[in-house]
Order: structure tokens, then sequence, then C-alpha cells
């Protein structure tokens, strides 16, 4: 263990990386850190993939198809406009639902837009490639669509969308797991990626919709159609998608956070066979069952699973509040940091009344990286007594206290309690030569003159006597 507390070995780079503790040189300038993060490339990465996953989609979608029937008109732009707004109120709702799970450690802005982008753009085109290849395998439908087959999305479609839909969180476990601090940022991830793909996947549906009923006499009114179906895959069971790749994340969490090599291969997997069992059975009854047995099922068995899964989220937040408390209390007991702090930080609302009132008794910045270190150092801390850190995660315990530190000399605001906001007022000002009057004389209170000002002897010279007259002496006899 000393071995490896020390920075002057070779290789201790990679050992810190290993154990999932690294952190970029603090004598770096800030363009080099930058440059050197291994998250902007990734970024580009994605991006790029991510805009020829899009470029794809749209010659997929807006390509005609011919059959034997005739030929089936691809998708248009306005369309394609159209049921984006449609899908939109879907995203925005479930994406602030997501983000606000993930209270106690949110993850960079960063990583919440790549995983949106990515279920949006990546997973929906590998989605639909690889369910367009397994439906032709099968020869499930001779008309064009081969993905309106029942079998395609029973027994295809559910384990290729939620392999690519989780993809991005593995990706990140890859990278860095040291941001995935709780099951919260899993399920947060997990859940952007997901209504991300559901975004691209409602725009599908509604703009076939659309251009099927302005192409065909017999569809009846194609307003209240469109209509029905935003309402049901916009509202109704717009939690699918998120529920899904959900148990993913949970599954991922486990493995993350136990000792047992086992453990952290199995977890994951039967996340995923969760998911993808999940997923089969709602595809399974909107294929097969009737109208009437769907609601039923929906209100007997859907909306209880998804009960469930909230209760749990909500439980999950309770429960990483005492974590922090609990953790925290070590390096109380070890005098590293104030007692307050666990009683302060594993409470939302005093951890958000310091960032409202930061601005006026403190600096902003400095109280939203005070959070986010004293969050991090009780996660670490609570891995490091699971034995899943090793002793590399004692260097990033150091580096947090003193980014602690550091925060409050800064000006961060660790205690709200009492305080409120208030109006600033200009101060008087007063003038700096003034001197006080002397007395007694004529500048006395109520006199006309201003008061001598008091000649003072140089500081620290010896003092000195008043002269006296030398005719003066005692009587002479």
């Amino acid at each position: 263990m000393a071995d490896a507390l020390r920075t002057d070995l070779p290789g201790i780079g990679r050992y810190r990386r290993l154990a999932a503790v690294d952190v970029l040189d603090p004598k770096l300038t800030g363009v080099e850190k930058f440059t050197r993060s291994r998250w902007l490339w990734t970024s580009v990465v994605v991006l790029l993939m991510g805009v020829f996953s899009l470029v794809r989609l749209r010659v997929i979608l807006t390509a005609d198809i011919k059959t034997d029937a005739g030929t089936v008109p691809g998708l248009n732009s306005d369309a394609l406009w159209q049921s984006a707004s449609y899908a939109f109120p879907t995203l925005a709702v479930w994406s602030l639902l997501f983000l606000a799970v993930d209270r106690w450690k949110p993850q960079r802005w960063l990583l919440w837009a790549l995983a949106i982008f990515w279920g949006g753009s990546v997973a929906a085109y590998g989605s639909i490639v690889v369910n367009s290849w397994a439906a032709e395998r099968l020869s499930i439908d001779q008309n064009g669509n081969q993905l309106s087959g029942a079998r395609a999305a029973i027994y295809v479609a559910p384990f290729v969308e939620e392999f690519f839909k989780a993809t991005v969180i593995f990706l990140v476990a890859f990278l860095d797991r040291r941001r995935l601090t709780s099951k919260l940022s899993l399920i947060s991830l997990a859940g952007l990626s997901a209504i991300g793909f559901a975004f691209s996947e409602n725009i599908v549906y509604f703009a076939r919709a659309i251009v099927y009923g302005s192409m065909t006499a017999s569809t009846g009114d194609v307003a209240k159609a469109v209509a029905q179906l935003v309402q049901m895959r916009g509202l109704w069971t717009s939690f699918g998608h998120p529920l899904f790749t959900s148990m993913t994340a949970m599954g991922l969490a486990i493995g993350l956070r136990s000792r047992a090599k086992v453990v952290r291969v199995v977890a994951p997997i039967a996340g995923y066979l969760s998911a993808a069992l999940l997923h089969m059975s709602f595809n399974t009854v909107a294929s097969l069952f009737p109208d009437s047995y769907q609601k039923m099922i929906y209100f007997t068995i859907a909306l209880p699973v998804l009960a469930a899964v909230a209760l749990y989220a909500v439980f999950q937040v309770i429960r990483e509040g005492r974590l922090i408390r609990y953790r925290l209390s070590d390096y109380v007991m070890a005098g590293w940091v104030p007692d307050t702090y666990p009683l302060l930080f594993s409470k939302v609302i005093q951890r958000a009344r310091m960032l409202a009132l930061s601005p006026w008794w403190g600096n902003a910045v400095a109280t939203y990286r005070l959070q986010r270190a004293v969050s991090e150092l009780a996660y670490l801390r609570d891995q490091i007594t699971r034995g899943t850190v090793d002793a590399a995660g004692l260097w990033r315990e150091r580096e947090l206290l003193f980014a602690i530190r550091d925060q409050k000399a800064a000006g961060a605001l660790d205690d709200a309690r009492g305080l409120k906001p208030y109006w600033k007022k200009p101060q008087p000002a007063y003038a700096l030569a003034w001197q006080p009057p002397s007395y007694p004389g004529p500048a006395g209170i109520g006199g006309q003159f201003p008061a001598p000002v008091a000649v003072l002897p140089p500081l620290g010279s010896a003092p000195t006597q008043s002269v006296v007259d030398p005719r003066w002496g005692p009587p002479k006899a």
C-alpha cells in the first residue's frame, strides 16, 4: 500500500486509471487539460458517429420501397418535422425527470447530452438496420415493411434495441467508472439514452401514420388517427423504453459496486436480459392481444411495475443521502471535515439553500464545486470500505480533501442555516483624514474652533519630559 501512494513510481498514472481514480495533472494549463481529456475525443467520435447515423436514417426512411404489390412511399421532410414537434414534449418531460433523479452528484452536462444523442442517433440507426436484416432473414413480411411483423417485434427487436440503448452506459463505465458513483447516476444516463431512442422511434411512427393516411383514401380522419397515436405513444406508453433500459442500468450498478468477479459479470447480463424480457412482454401484448385485454394488462401489470420502479428511485434518493451522512462521519471523527458536514451535505434542501444563497453569502461556483467534492469524497469512502477501490483511491481522497479546503478559501458557502438573501445598500463615505477632538480646549463638545492635533512622538522613541523653568526650586533657607 505504501508503494501505491508514491507518485515517483513508474506507471503510477496507469495504476490510478485502472483504479478509476485518475485525474489530470494540476500543473497542466487549461488548454493542455482540455486537449488531453479523454471525454473530448470520445465526444468527437460519438458526434461523428451520430451525424453519420442521422444521415443514414434519413436516407433509409425517405427512400421508396418497391414491392410486388406496388411502391411504398418513403417519409417526406414535412411529415418528419411535424412528427418531431409531436414527439418533443415527451422527450422534454422525461429528460427533466431523469435529470432531477441524479441530484447528489450530478453528471456533467456533456454526459447527459451524449446519452440523449447516442440514443436518438446511433442506437436508433443500429436498431433499424439490425431489425430490418433479421426480419428479412425470417421472411416475416413481403409488403416492404419488414418491421411490421409480430415475430420481429417480439423475438428480435427487444434484444437489439436494449443492446444499443445500453451501450452508452457501458461505454462510460469502461472509460471512466469513477463518474458512475451511484445507481441513480446509471439510471439517469440509461433513461436519457432510452428517451432519446424513443424520440426517434416516435418520429418514425408518427410520420408513417401521416404519410400512410395521406396516401390511402380509406383511412378516414387522418388528424384524429395521428392524435390517438401521439396520445398512446407520447403519454400512456411513454414509460416503456426508459423502464426497460433502467433494468440494465441497475444490473450494471450492482456489478460495479461488488467485489465478487462473478457478480461483476453476471449482474450486468442479468439486468440486460431482464430489460429484454420486459420489452418482449410489452411487444407481445401490443402485437397479439385485443385492445380490451391490453387495457387490463396495462392497469394490472404495467402501471404497478412502473410505480414499483418509481418507488425504488425515491428509496435510492433517500438511501444515497444516508450513505453520504454515514461516510462523511468517518472524516469528522478523523478531524478532516467540520462536524456539520454530514448533516448539511446529506439533505437536498440544505444543499439547495447553499446554492441559492451563495451569491449573497459566498461564491456560487465555489459552492457548487464544494458540494461535488464532498459528495465524491463520501462515495469514494464507501468504495474504499467496500473494497472496490484499492490503495490508489487514497490519492484521490487526499486530492478531494485539498479541493474542499481550496473551495472554502475561495468563498464557498457550507452552512446556509439562518441566512437570507438581502439587498446590498451603498455604505456612506467617511473622511479618512478626520482627527478626534482633544479635551479640554475650545474645540470640545460645542466648540467653535477645530481641535488641535496632538503631536505624538515617533513610534518606539523614548518618552520626553516637559521643559521646566530652571529658576524654580524649593524655597531657600
